[in-house]
């Protein structure tokens, strides 16, 4: 079940809503197991048998946190947190690896294990429960003593299937004591329309240029437009898509009174890749460095500092040390993000482009045309990037970029090219400027100017967000593809 299909708004979230809100789930206990259950319920709906993962989940987490804190930052308490990652890091190997490694490198086709299919979420829920219990054992978070609200932490299904990976100690206060307004729920209400407009409207819409332009480039007549007109409606695609997932998943928490972290902060404003990270997936990038590359700097960097001491300056040493670093992290996020070869070179590439930027960039006056330089250059390397992401293996990424610099001696533009082109350049044109905070900008000037055009504003956002509700209704009614990208790590 997505969160934009007919199903869930028309049916789940209403019946959710009620009951949530009625004399049965008066106390905040009440609510809790409510959501417990229909969490759990909303996971079941497509992959019934995974529900034992689930709940399997819950029960070795909560108890291996309720041991973690009896012995915090401790030989046993190490032990523990080895025995999460163990099990939580072992679930995850054998459902979305061991198919891929049995097929792909041992040419093993006829196992049980070759095609076992992927359960949804499960790497953002892995994630979420391996910080519980770590973040225990650093002493930074007590251990949750009820497991229903355990429970209620890693399976609640606003951010259950693509993230924000949530930490538990953003909201273990939340689960017992938490604010419940109109002015809260209408707040989360606006922000899930925002999110389903980006993706119905958006992401949805631009999704047949991606889809045709990669097949063309498979079959061998991908004109060199067609490439580039292609990746870049699958940079406009995978943002919308996932940005607006996280926008309705915050916008649903706050309509059951949680409050979660924001996890895009427009990242296709950034000058560079590592700018970029840092404004995309902000949850996953604040849980790599927490969780991996603080402590393998703190000791692959002792190790490079020791192997290097004497030999190099001491500025060189701290270079080679966050680089080692990174390399293991952008490794780790390549194989996290899917069980594919052009995963793994996904990650080098932005490991390369992220080194380049540390060492080679020049510190520069700052200008207006500096910096769309600069941010044209992102987007230029962005799409080069996202190429390899989104193509079904590293043999067809090299395919994609023979066509789109004309290596494959392919045409300079043809009938399809123009064709997507025409019929969707408003669409195009519209994710494009929506990609920065032109309306954020637009609405905040004219609010400033008097008492008088704040209410006009209030009124004509209030109208806006009617349409696009109605609009995407529409959308959904009628059906279509759907599916979220981010549903498939």
């Amino acid at each position: 079940m997505v969160f934009s299909n007919a199903v869930f708004l028309f049916l789940f979230l209403p019946m959710t809503l009620a009951v949530y809100y009625s004399p049965l789930a008066k106390s905040i206990r009440a609510k809790n197991l409510w959501l417990l259950a229909v969490s759990l319920g909303f996971y079941a709906w497509g992959e019934p048998v995974y529900i034992v993962l689930m709940i399997a989940s819950i029960a070795v987490n909560f108890f291996l946190a309720l041991l973690a804190e009896k012995c915090p930052k401790s030989p046993r308490g190490r032990l523990i947190v080895a025995l999460s990652c163990v099990y939580n890091l072992g679930v995850l190997f054998v459902f979305k690896y061991l198919s891929w490694i049995l097929r792909d490198m041992l040419g093993k086709t006829d196992t049980p294990f070759s095609h076992l299919a992927l359960p949804i979420g499960i790497s953002f829920y892995t994630f979420q429960s391996l910080s519980y219990v770590i973040d225990v054992y650093r002493g930074s978070e007590k251990a949750q003593h009820n497991i229903l609200d355990a429970g209620l932490y890693i399976a609640f299904f606003p951010q259950l299937i693509a993230g924000p990976i949530v930490r538990y100690g953003t909201i273990s206060r939340q689960l017992l004591f938490r604010e419940h307004s109109a002015k809260k729920f209408a707040e989360g209400v606006r922000r899930f329309i925002i999110g389903l407009s980006k993706k119905l409207l958006i992401a949805n819409t631009v999704a047949p240029i991606v889809f045709q332009a990669f097949n063309a480039s498979r079959e061998g007549n991908c004109s060199v437009l067609f490439a580039w007109l292609g990746v870049f409606s699958f940079m406009l695609q995978i943002y919308f898509d996932f940005s607006g997932y996280s926008d309705m998943a915050i916008g649903l928490g706050k309509m059951f009174g949680f409050e979660f972290l924001e996890n895009f902060n427009y990242p296709y404003l950034s000058q560079s890749i590592g700018e970029y990270w840092r404004r995309w997936h902000i949850s996953l990038g604040q849980w790599f460095t927490d969780y991996l590359f603080t402590p393998v700097s703190e000791t692959l960097g002792k190790k490079v500092r020791k192997s290097l001491k004497g030999k190099i300056g001491g500025k060189n040493a701290l270079k080679a040390e966050y680089i080692a670093s990174i390399f293991v992290v952008w490794v780790a996020t390549g194989i996290w993000h899917g069980a594919n070869w052009n995963f793994v070179a996904w990650g080098m590439m932005n490991f390369v482009f992220i080194v380049a930027e540390t060492l080679f960039s020049k510190k520069s006056k700052h200008s207006a045309g500096g910096a769309v330089f600069r941010v044209v250059r992102f987007w230029f390397l962005k799409m080069l990037i996202d190429t390899m992401f989104q193509s079904a293996s590293f043999s067809s990424a090299l395919s994609y970029y023979a066509d789109m610099f004309h290596l494959s001696h392919n045409a300079l533009l043809d009938a399809t090219a123009l064709y997507f082109l025409g019929q969707y350049k408003a669409f195009l044109l519209i994710g494009f400027v929506f990609c920065f905070p032109v309306a954020e900008m637009f609405f905040a000037k004219l609010s400033a100017k008097s008492s008088r055009a704040e209410k006009v504003c209030t009124a004509a956002k209030t109208v806006l967000y009617a349409l696009l509700f109605a609009l995407c209704i529409c959308y959904a009614v009628g059906g279509g593809y759907n599916p979220f990208i981010y549903f498939n790590f």
